[in-house]
């Protein structure tokens, strides 16, 4: 026994492991339209499931995660036969879909939205991803570089997207396209090898001036660094069944090594935060 669960609790927390997972979103809050797709999951989608749940329907309403900021994150938990028979439901995922296939709303999991929020992203920080794919985390960085930005500019921090799958890439890129935007670069390297980072101080002063200046050539150490390392996923039980049967000990101990070698290759590179995370061992 590991002593993280006592014997008290273990029969409700099989339980819970046990449950279907719940689906949740989150608003792009740099979107313009962010207030007014809150305002209509408020006033519409939340009202109308809430009064049908009262009728003794089995519908849950969907509800804002209380902890995240100005209730731009959101969570529903029906199956697909509640989808199929309930009009309200229909309708709601209709525009779940057009909202996320615009880039106004991403399909997240809640626990993966809480990293980005420890690292308090400005729109004047640099940020490095370094395991980005799928994606999710990434859009969620680059709400925060342009959330603030004075309509028509763009902010002078950035995110760079990392992954060593080029496929995964491939992913992360139509993910993020969702965004439109020029502060974005993805790159294609061991996380663990990640290369370093030259910077031109003068570059943009230079630019803005019209005129040419010697390189003033230095690394970047970037603010905020992002480590979703590679891992078991031994925490991820409630959407993936199958880990049940699959598990073993050595799954997180054989990828201990290259977590602590990507975390310390991020410390290399950071001037301010880091954040890491594991689903699993």
């Amino acid at each position: 026994e590991q002593g993280i669960v006592s014997a008290e609790e273990w029969d409700a927390f099989i339980e819970v492991l046990r449950k279907p997972l719940p689906a949740a979103f989150r608003i792009n809050s740099s979107s313009q339209f962010c207030v007014d797709i809150r305002s209509q999951l408020e006033n519409d989608f939340m009202k109308s499931l809430r009064s049908e749940g009262s009728d003794g329907s089995e519908v849950e309403p969907i509800r804002p995660l209380p902890w995240y900021p100005e209730n731009f994150a959101w969570q529903s938990n029906f199956s697909r036969m509640q989808l199929r028979k309930n009009q309200t439901l229909e309708r709601f995922h209709e525009f779940l879909k057009l909202e996320n296939e615009i880039g106004n709303i991403t399909r997240q999991e809640a626990v993966s939205m809480v990293p980005p929020l420890f690292l308090d992203v400005r729109p004047d920080h640099f940020v490095l991803d370094m395991c980005a794919a799928p994606g999710s985390k990434t859009f969620q960085l680059l709400e925060m570089i342009h959330r603030s930005t004075e309509p028509g500019s763009l902010p002078c921090g950035m995110v760079i997207a990392n992954d060593a799958d080029v496929q995964r890439c491939n992913l992360l890129i139509h993910q993020t396209k969702r965004m439109c935007t020029a502060n974005l670069i993805v790159t294609n390297h061991e996380a663990q090898h990640f290369p370093s980072c030259r910077l031109n101080k003068n570059h943009a002063n230079a630019s803005e001036m019209g005129i040419v200046k010697e390189p003033d050539i230095s690394q970047l150490l970037f603010d905020r660094v992002m480590c979703d390392v590679p891992c078991s996923g031994d925490g991820t039980l409630r959407k993936a069944p199958d880990i049940w049967r699959k598990w073993a000990t050595g799954m997180g101990n054989g990828l201990h090594g290259l977590q602590v070698q990507i975390a310390m290759r991020g410390v290399s590179t950071l001037g301010f935060y880091l954040s890491t995370i594991l689903c699993g061992g």
